[in-house]
């Protein structure tokens, strides 16, 4: 068992691919997220359609992510059109994109209404501010609010 890693958490399978032509960052992200879930990474998006179809012993394995992590220089690539083919690719997945700052403009349209993206994630990463934002969209956030009953006084 791994320190300050819920058990629940981490034989629920969920997967994230992270997909960032920035070696560190994308290393950094998996290594924040492998705890807690499957996590992938890679260069470019091609190599993630790639991985993500696999024929082993003449059987196509398909490997889904329930979210993906998108470094904004991939979008910088390839545009907004690389948001869209991560949706057709993997519907069911959520979209983060990665930015080192929240007023990036690739970041704010790709969050803005039909731009694809469900979050955004900004450097400085934490371990607890990225773990925070995952398992808010893969739904395993429970609520944040407390209850002034919680404390006594």
């Amino acid at each position: 068992m791994q320190i300050g890693v819920d058990n629940d958490r981490r034989v629920e399978n969920k997967r994230v691919f992270v997909i960032d032509s920035d070696g560190v960052t994308g290393s950094i992200l998996q290594f924040m997220l492998e705890d807690h879930n499957e996590t992938h990474e890679f260069a470019s998006l091609q190599e993630a359609f790639d991985s993500s179809e696999k024929v082993v012993y003449g059987k196509t394995e398909k490997t889904i992510p329930n979210l993906v992590i998108v470094g904004v220089n991939i979008l910088e690539e390839k545009g907004l059109d690389a948001l869209k083919e991560i949706s057709a690719k993997f519907p069911d997945a959520k979209i983060v994109v990665l930015a080192d700052n929240a007023e990036n403009p690739l970041a704010k349209e790709a969050l803005a209404k039909g731009g694809g993206a469900h979050g955004i994630l900004t450097k400085p990463l934490t371990v607890e501010t990225v773990r925070r934002k995952v398992d808010m969209l893969l739904g395993r956030l429970k609520s944040e609010f407390v209850q002034l009953t919680d404390f006594s006084f």
